[in-house]
């Protein structure tokens, strides 16, 4: 498992994530906080949106077996696939759901409000709030 823990440049709690998923877990896990601290995307935006990781797809722990195979989630389209195809890339496309691993994720808003999301991809999270 991979856990990450980010604070605000004067050391104050900004959000805490983690997600599971072999080899692909850091990948994962920069790709939620990418989307949540650079494009702004709400938690569960961030968590349920389409996911790449580099390997062929098969245990997910065969990222540096195939070091030109990478994966993407069909519900990208085709925008990722053609880009890394471009690059020398064989790309496979696999269904939504488990093969790109799990995150959940806590945000702290201004006013100590708490933003959460548990991965849709995954059949036993949820963020559950009062």
């Amino acid at each position: 498992l991979t856990p990450a823990l980010i604070t605000h440049p004067d050391g104050t709690l900004r959000t805490v994530a983690g997600t599971m998923g072999g080899d692909a877990q850091p990948q994962i896990l920069l790709q939620v906080i990418t989307r949540l601290l650079r494009h702004g995307e709400e938690p569960g935006q961030a968590i349920s949106a389409p996911r790449w990781r580099l390997g062929t797809g098969g245990t997910g722990f065969d990222t540096w077996e195939d070091p030109d195979a990478a994966v993407v989630d069909l519900e990208e389209g085709t925008t990722w696939s053609d880009g890394l195809a471009a690059l020398g890339h064989r790309v496979a496309a696999l269904p939504y759901g488990g093969s790109f691993g799990h995150a959940h994720l806590i945000d702290v808003r201004p006013g100590g409000m708490l933003a959460g999301a548990a991965d849709p991809r995954s059949l036993v999270g949820a963020a559950i709030g009062r």
